[in-house]
């Protein structure tokens, strides 16, 4: 966490806003709201704040008792830790009461950094199990996706608890855990003979590496006019798809498998419409556990997430998939503004993120690169555009929610 004693001593409210600043960064992946929060703290403790924010990093400029400081403000992002930016939040909440003692809130920003994860590796292993189960029966509703799931979502698990246990490899987490799953998947997949595409039965473990998110906050900003964070988020999104693209097609290359095998159709559903639903409420709770959120929050999560499917579902079969991504967008971000505004209850970003993963951008994505480098280019180049625009369906999505239902922090 930042913290600068002689900053603490001559200007507290810019140190303080130095160090909120800094958690958001390292905590959240969202730059676009932080402005706001900062001038809304700012304002309550007589000072004048603004921000510049990019992806891993901050230049803040506050004016205070006459001295305007600017500083440039950088920190590795470890969004993993869902638990710290809602306590982060909290924090921001309680500041911006004009009598918050600052020096009091600056020690809980200590604690939060300090703190540890709030559930055991085995808990997080369970839980990226099940977020890759949960995801898995609306990829392919077959028991074939459901056991492929279940054993490449525990090699995922493995290779990222090995990735917190040895930091300086969790840049090519994404590589290892792509590279392991597919030549698991390719090789029961050619053995068993196998109905429907193999890269159906990596998608639901590699989702957890899948940049989803990043994908449409880059869109979000970008619309906004915010072309250095917005570009920047995009291109990480983009080196994210390409390490775990470049780890299947290696995984099917040292099998000796062709490409165009992995790009196979869907096999025929062997579950009800049903499961889909009890799927997402299981993937809920698996991103609750793996993404360290309190388990007192998962009924909104989930909430949250059977709102996305079930308007992105009615509005589809109506209006076809962009404006129903479009209009589940728009319903998940109203959903979670309303249901962060009364204190205690998650953060927009913590609410939102399960909805973003329903969502799916950053899957097409992947089968639009594969689809290509196996010859099927028509296939490949309109699941990349079909990326591209559902992102930016979920991008206006969340901007007219935003227009129509975000207040400022010191409304809340």
């Amino acid at each position: 966490m930042f913290r600068d004693p002689d900053l603490e001593r001559s200007a507290p409210v810019t140190a303080f806003l130095a160090r909120v600043t800094h958690g958001w960064v390292a905590y959240g992946s969202e730059g676009v709201m932080l402005e706001h929060r900062l001038d809304a703290i700012a304002a309550a403790h007589g000072v004048q704040a603004s921000a510049a924010v990019f992806a891993d990093s901050a230049v803040l400029t506050v004016e205070e008792d006459g001295h305007t400081r600017t500083l440039t403000i950088g920190a590795d992002q470890a969004i993993g830790r869902l638990d710290r930016f809602n306590n982060l939040h909290t924090v921001m909440v309680e500041a911006v009461n004009p009598a918050a003692d600052l020096t009091v809130l600056g020690r809980t920003l200590d604690d939060i950094a300090a703190s540890p994860p709030p559930y055991s590796e085995l808990v997080k292993v369970f839980g990226i199990v099940l977020f890759t189960v949960g995801f898995a029966v609306n990829v392919q509703a077959t028991w074939t996706e459901v056991i492929f799931s279940l054993v490449n979502g525990l090699i995922a698990a493995l290779v990222v608890v090995c990735g917190d246990r040895i930091q300086r490899i969790n840049t090519i987490l994404p590589f290892v855990a792509a590279f392991l799953i597919s030549l698991v998947t390719v090789i029961a997949f050619n053995h068993f003979e196998l109905r429907g595409g193999a890269i159906l039965l990596m998608v639901p473990a590699l989702f957890f590496f899948l940049p989803g998110d990043i994908l449409s906050a880059s869109m979000m900003d970008l619309a906004q006019n915010r072309v250095t964070i917005g570009a920047t988020q995009f291109v990480h999104a983009l080196f994210i798809i390409l390490m775990l693209f470049l780890g299947v097609l290696m995984g099917a290359a040292v099998t000796e498998s062709s490409a165009t095998d992995l790009f196979a159709p869907a096999a025929s559903a062997q579950f009800p419409a049903i499961v889909g639903w009890i799927g997402w409420a299981v993937f809920a709770l698996g991103f609750t556990l793996a993404l360290a959120v309190p388990l007192r929050l998962y009924g909104w999560i989930v909430l949250v997430v059977l709102v996305a499917f079930g308007v992105q579902t009615a509005i589809t079969a109506i209006g076809g998939e962009v404006i129903g991504t479009y209009f589940a967008a728009l319903a998940m971000f109203a959903v979670s503004v309303l249901i962060s505004r009364k204190p205690g209850r998650p953060p927009v970003l913590v609410l939102e993120l399960g909805g973003f993963f329903c969502l799916t951008v950053g899957s097409l994505g992947l089968e639009g690169l594969v689809g290509l480098l196996s010859g099927q280019g028509v296939a490949g180049v309109t699941d990349l555009v079909s990326m591209l625009t559902i992102a930016m369906a979920i991008a206006l999505g969340i901007l007219t929610a935003a227009a129509i239902f975000y207040r400022p922090l010191a409304k809340n």
